[in-house]
């Protein structure tokens, strides 16, 4: 019995050891697989993260921190996989109660065999320093974005979204530092010189919404309503916070009472809180209790358009709307992540019409969402609404028009499809049966399919899991038929509506005349010819704006596709246009059409033939029109394209104050703007333009905006040059919207040519990019690159990059395919119409 037992032993021995080596030897891949998110959200639950930071005055200290991560574990059948993408040596020690213990760090994660926990409940302690990557520190502020899997860059945890948690946090931060995170505030004490900030424990949240910031912030209180709200925002300029910050509030207050009433439950967190920040990366993001904002957004110049107006309502909506959709009910995986932006922006757009009685909500509507989802739906890195993912790291990859702008559109189709009473009815049977958990568009689906008999699926089928626009012309019959489509099969289920005029023997034929429609419409030149004709007339056909809105969209449409008058004949077309158009959005959308056509489309002599008359044109209807709104538009316009004597000496004078045009008031930001363009076009002292400039810009993150982007406007190539190589530093790359700036000038038309050297080592950055940049970065850094350039060499720079990358990262290699398609098409248009675009470009 006795060797028989000691054989036992050591047979029991080795088992585990076996076992454990293969524990121990199991390398996970960088990132959150989709088999290791599956893994965990079947192993793993009730997590609770407490939280210590002890935050340092300036930007470059370490941050100190100690955090308890306690969860349910059911199965011991493999290693505990933590994630923290940052180095090893961050971490300091992991204990369990005293015990300290061992662990592998793999591939930007923390592995521990499970020999050290047990099924049930754990508790794991670990301190570390925090990792800088998504802290957006400056020397007297900092924020937080987490989004989609940045959290592990700077604390230990479990990423994925569907492992909710709850938090509390702790911060210490330097004294007279304000700080704010989702839960509420507990106590705020001064212990050893610093302030101690303790915040209540969250509900459970995905680990991409927890979020705090601290620093130097004003702040306002304020119930709307009977909720209390409180703004968080460093704007010097009293006089504009004290313009907008009762409309900001009332705005929030409106969109949760209308989200409480269209869902039928009430805010689902503990508080309302928001946070102004001078250049956030995005429009907004939507952490519970303590959303964050861009603060220009928020508050507007005193002339602002009825655009930026909407802009403005809208997306405080779309941030209200997330508390819901996103925060209370949240995708099970990434690949759904349009899922939350579609409801934002479907609920947005439904909850800022009764704040805009005036304003066409069709036609904004239309113009808001179209347009962008076009250019990349036309686009050969077009991709579907819903994409696959395989690891988590790729998720940021995922955002972008399609996203934004499409899928609103086919939700609105839906909508139309099934009713809206059912789709409220649906929705709000989701959001119960799914509260504080996670979901998937087919989980809605199969809850629609339930309710109707009309196949639902199948139409999710084509519009939300295949990519590309269907595209459309007259057949013999005079009826709108869709065109031949590359997928085998794919019919694109939507009702249409045209317009068929009859006048003088001739027709003129208006597809889509409604709006509603998506894909390509193609009008034949005789339509279009009719069209522009008309404009301004008194039928009541062109006096529906929303009918001009679409018949515009589908001619710049058919311009882009070479259908249609050429580039010099668009612009005359723009510029009648215009002068007979008194809409607000139509105005907007004229003007950006007719400035991309401007730069793009045009060679150098064609746009020095029609420089005096655009000029002439954009500077009367700026004086002409009384809206405040059209006059900034028009303004930003003149600004943009007056390269003569006599326009450079206008925004001088506009500059300096010694021309003053009635009804139009220039911001501390439009004076910037001036002075960029001034010392761009280079008619005067640049130097002394920009350092004047400098001194009497009085907000100190808009001087330090300023001071960085500077060296991109320099007239010598050399400071051009060494300003695009810090750009290679990570370092130099942190203030993503100051780059953005930058870049726009680096690579200005006029000088593109001298820019062209900068495009290979841009797209070389692409991959480095989308790990260490936000979602949005990599798309932005395309396009503000390549949006100057419209010469066959930029176009072959980025063709020959991808063809010696075969197996480039899929995801990028679209986002370059919708950056360069505009340049593309530059180019083809120049084969076709005879123009030398190479000579577009001057080597200022």
């Amino acid at each position: 019995m006795i060797k028989l037992n000691t054989l036992l032993s050591l047979l029991i021995i080795a088992l585990i050891s076996f076992a454990c080596n293969k524990q121990q030897s199991y390398l996970p891949e960088k990132g959150v697989s989709f088999a290791l998110n599956e893994y965990r959200k079947k192993t793993i639950d009730s997590i609770h993260y407490a939280i210590e930071l002890d935050i340092p005055a300036g930007k470059s200290a370490k941050i100190i921190g100690r955090e308890t991560i306690s969860f349910n574990l059911n199965a011991l059948d493999s290693a505990l996989v933590l994630d923290f993408n940052a180095d090893s040596s961050k971490i300091s020690e992991i204990k369990i109660g005293d015990e300290v213990l061992p662990y592998n760090f793999v591939n930007e994660h923390i592995v521990i065999d499970s020999r050290h926990l047990k099924k049930g409940r754990n508790a794991i302690t670990i301190d570390f320093t925090a990792g800088d990557l998504s802290l957006n520190r400056s020397e007297d502020y900092l924020y937080t974005l987490f989004v989609p899997d940045r959290a592990s860059t700077c604390f230990p945890l479990f990423d994925q979204p569907n492992l909710k948690a709850t938090y509390t946090l702790t911060l210490k931060t330097p004294q007279g530092w304000e700080a704010v995170s989702n839960g509420g505030l507990i106590s705020k004490a001064i212990e050893k010189g610093k302030s101690v900030y303790r915040f209540n424990k969250t509900k459970p949240i995905s680990s991409y919404l927890f979020a705090f910031a601290a620093g130097k912030f004003f702040k306002t209180t304020k119930s709307v309503d009977g909720c209390e709200m409180t703004m968080y925002y460093r704007e010097t300029d009293t006089a504009k916070v004290n313009r907008n910050q009762d409309e900001v509030f009332e705005l929030h207050g409106k969109s949760l009472e209308w989200l409480e009433n269209y869902t039928a439950i009430d805010y689902p967190f503990e508080k309302f809180d928001f946070v102004l920040f001078p250049s956030f990366q995005y429009g907004g993001m939507e952490h519970p209790g303590a959303i964050f904002y861009n603060e220009p957004a928020l508050f507007l110049d005193e002339n602002a358009s009825v655009n930026r107006r909407m802009a403005r309502a809208s997306v405080i909506a779309h941030e209200s709307a997330h508390m819901w959709f996103g925060d209370l009910v949240t995708m099970d995986w990434f690949n759904d992540v349009w899922l939350k932006e579609v409801f934002a922006n479907f609920m947005a757009a439904k909850i800022v019409h009764p704040s805009f009685p005036e304003i066409n909500h069709d036609l904004r509507f239309l113009l808001a969402h179209y347009p962008n989802a076009y250019e990349v739906d036309r686009s050969a890195g077009t991709n579907p609404i819903l994409q696959k993912l395989g690891n988590l790291k790729n998720a940021g990859t995922l955002y972008g028009a399609i996203i934004y702008m499409k899928a609103p559109i086919v939700m609105r189709q839906l909508e139309r499809k099934i009713g809206a009473p059912l789709m409220q009815e649906s929705l709000r049977e989701y959001l119960k049966t799914y509260s504080f958990g996670n979901a998937r568009w087919d989980d809605l689906i199969g809850i629609i399919d339930q309710k109707t008999p009309q196949n639902i699926a199948q139409w999710s089928n084509v519009w939300v899991k295949t990519p590309d626009m269907p595209e459309y012309a007259f057949d013999s019959a005079n009826v709108v038929a869709q065109l031949r489509d590359s997928v085998s099969a794919r019919a694109w289920e939507q009702p249409l509506q045209s317009r068929k005029v009859t006048s003088v023997g001739q027709n003129a034929f208006f597809p889509n005349s409604d709006g509603t429609g998506y894909g390509y419409f193609k009008m034949d030149p005789a339509s279009v010819a009719y069209f522009f004709r008309n404009y301004g007339s008194g039928d009541s056909l062109f006096s529906n704006p929303v009918f001009r809105g679409a018949m515009l969209v589908n001619i710049w449409e058919g311009f882009l596709r070479g259908n249609g008058p050429g580039p010099e004949a668009f612009v005359q077309n723009m510029l009648a246009a215009l002068s007979k158009e008194q809409n607000p959005l139509l105005v907007d959308y004229l003007l950006g059409n007719l400035q991309t056509a401007w730069w793009m489309f045009l060679s150098a002599p064609q746009r020095e033939g029609y420089q005096k008359e655009a000029e002439a044109v954009l500077w009367q209807l700026l004086l002409k029109t009384e809206d405040k709104g059209i006059k900034t538009s028009y303004f930003r316009a003149f600004k943009g394209i007056a390269l003569t004597d006599d326009g450079w000496k206008k925004m001088e004078s506009l500059w300096n104050g010694k021309l003053d045009v009635k009804g139009l008031v220039l911001s501390e930001e439009d004076k910037i703007s001036l002075a960029y363009e001034l010392a761009l076009k280079g008619k005067g002292e640049t130097t002394t333009i920009l350092n004047q400039q400098l001194t009497a810009t009085k907000n100190p993150d808009r001087k330090a905006r300023m001071q960085f982007v500077i060296p991109a406007l320099s007239h010598d190539e050399q400071t051009r040059d060494a300003f695009f190589e810090s750009l290679k530093k990570e370092e130099n790359r942190e203030k993503e919207a100051w780059v953005l700036d930058a870049l726009s000038y680096l690579h200005h038309p006029l000088r593109a040519q001298s820019a062209l050297k900068y495009l290979r080592p841009s797209l070389e950055l692409l991959q480095e990019i989308q790990l260490t940049g936000d979602i949005f970065f990599p798309t932005r850094w395309l396009h503000n690159t390549f949006a100057g350039h419209s010469s066959p060499e930029a176009a072959e720079i980025a063709n020959q990059f991808l063809y010696e990358r075969p197996d480039y990262p899929y995801f990028l290699k679209n986002k370059i395919l919708q950056a360069t398609d505009m340049t593309n098409r530059a180019v083809k248009s120049a084969k076709v119409y005879g123009q030398n675009n190479h000579s577009a470009s001057s080597s200022q």
